[in-house]
């Protein structure tokens, strides 16, 4: 015997007037027509009573005329009602949305599955506030068994026009979304072994595709590389392509374990990603050692790309004793240029302390940045922090003065742009902060940190006013559509209730996730 949609077609219980004695006559003879058309005439006396709504629903599906129906309890459980009519619209839910798949099952699965994926979140919902009711625990069973088979038939037919594809990355795509559609249908029916096999089956051919595109990545890194005039461009598409290899090889593993050319291609693209990083590393190094006198500021961001590429490659391949060497190197050459600089930058803090306070604060804040840059290159470096130390000692006074000149900038951008005034203040309110940090009892720093959090609070007020005044011209609810079905299942879900039956249930379904289940959503 075919398993099969059990629907609950009984009218709901509401004062009996003679008309809703003659719907109910009606509905035993089998006239839904007729007797919607006495309900409608109900509806007229009483239009916002819901439990006749519910009714007009009832007739409709027992009609066949679904959409109407579906309708009608979509606007019904967009509303407050009470407990039993809310749980009997979601049954019914689930019911309509079931028999709205029906007709598109062959001609259009997809849609069969969200309206099928739709049935079995209104029977969940309803089965938390009624998990004894064998009715709704049936119905649940059919959709699951109904959805598994769906998911396998479309991820079928998604591996047939994979094998159709030319090109390597719109197969993968295909059988991406193949695998996912097995995977959701290995989740409703976890004891099904045909639809394991067929799991099996496309995570190895998916594999092989990944195996495929790896080897032909691996290629053409080899190509750019080999290139006698290899210039910046070629070695970044190396670089690019091999990572991608690196990672389609690692994707075949997990798919297929016994994928031998995967396993080997691994190791081997690790090694010569590494060598590359390598060589990019000492290749910057040496740019900026060239550099450092004319740009230091260039020659120090070049020197720490190097040490990030020398990272990149010893964490891919550890045993490299050459790239550990250009990398301790690297390290002493930039700890002397980052002193070096720092010494600059200090000394010209220095010649402007007096005449320009706000820029002498930020040199100096600069040159303290980079020492104590060198210092964390190399602790060892006895001469850092004497000068740390100096420059912590003569800060306070110009961070306040730089604190002082935001204040006037703030004050100056007020009236054109309260986010502009408003920046400068917290570029202020981090002046004093740091003076305070070096010197806390630093009385200017207090009361500029107490001046400028006053204002902040007063701009930051009035930008929020500002921002609400213009979301109330955006477009008013009115404007928008009515709550989707995902909508208002999250106003009725329950996450804890809905857990205790799930682990209730003798053959508990695993949640699917919307990466395994491309065209619904689960809640």
């Amino acid at each position: 015997m075919k398993p099969r949609i059990i629907a609950v077609l009984l009218l709901s219980t509401v004062p009996l007037f003679a008309d809703l004695r003659e719907a109910k006559e009606l509905m035993k003879q089998n006239q839904p027509g007729k007797a919607g058309e006495v309900l409608r005439q109900l509806q007229t006396e009483q239009p916002t009573d819901p439990w006749l709504a519910y009714n007009l629903g009832v007739a409709a599906y027992a009609a066949k005329d679904y959409p109407q129906a579906d309708k009608i309890w979509q606007e019904l459980a967009a509303r407050p009602l009470p407990n039993k009519l809310r749980d009997q619209v979601w049954t019914q839910i689930g019911n309509v949305s079931y028999r709205l798949g029906e007709p598109m099952e062959t001609s259009a699965p997809e849609q069969a599955l969200t309206q099928w994926e739709q049935s079995r979140e209104a029977y969940r919902v309803s089965l938390v506030a009624q998990p004894k009711d064998k009715v709704v625990a049936n119905n649940l069973a059919v959709v699951e068994q109904k959805l598994a088979r769906l998911h396998a038939q479309l991820a079928k037919r998604l591996v047939q026009a994979s094998q159709k594809e030319r090109s390597n990355q719109k197969a993968i795509e295909k059988l991406e979304a193949a695998l996912d559609h097995q995977r959701t249908a290995q989740s409703l029916a976890p004891k099904d072994e045909e639809i394991k096999q067929d799991q099996q089956k496309i995570e190895q051919v998916l594999a092989g595709r990944y195996t495929q595109k790896a080897v032909q990545e691996e290629k053409r890194a080899d190509e750019q590389a080999a290139s006698p005039n290899q210039n910046s461009w070629q070695q970044k598409e190396a670089e690019k392509n091999l990572n991608a290899a690196l990672t389609d090889f690692a994707q075949a593993k997990s798919l297929d374990e016994k994928n031998q050319e995967a396993k080997e291609g691994e190791p081997r693209v690790q090694e010569k990603l590494a060598k590359l990083l390598a060589q990019q590393g000492e290749k910057l190094h040496a740019e900026a050692n060239a550099e450092a006198e004319r740009q230091p500021e260039q020659a120090i961001a070049k020197m720490e790309r190097a040490l990030d590429k020398f990272d990149e490659s010893l964490n891919l391949k550890a045993d490299q004793p050459e790239t550990k060497q250009q990398q301790a190197e690297t390290k002493s050459d930039l700890e002397k240029l980052l002193e070096k600089r720092g010494d600059q930058l200090a000394q010209q803090g220095e010649q402007n302390a007096e005449r320009r306070p706000a820029e002498a604060a930020e040199q100096k804040m600069a040159a303290l940045a980079n020492y104590q840059e060198a210092q964390a290159l190399n602790p060892e470096n006895a001469g850092l922090q004497p000068k740390i130390d100096a420059l912590e000692k003569g800060l306070p006074e110009l961070l306040n003065a730089l604190g002082e000149r935001e204040q006037q900038r703030a004050a100056q951008a007020e009236a054109k742009s309260t986010e502009q005034a408003v920046g400068h203040l917290e570029r202020a309110a981090a002046a004093y902060e740091m003076t305070q940090q070096i010197a806390p009892d630093n009385q200017p720093a207090q009361q500029g940190a107490e001046q400028v959090q006053g204002k902040l609070a007063q701009l930051r007020a009035l930008l929020a006013a500002q921002q609400a005044q213009q979301a109330q011209k955006q477009p008013s609810d009115k404007d928008q559509p009515g709550p989707s079905f995902q909508q208002m299942l999250a106003k009725v879900k329950s996450d804890e209730k809905q857990k205790q039956y799930e682990q209730a249930r003798r053959t508990p379904t695993e949640k699917y996730t919307p990466e395994q289940n491309r065209i619904f959503k689960n809640w």
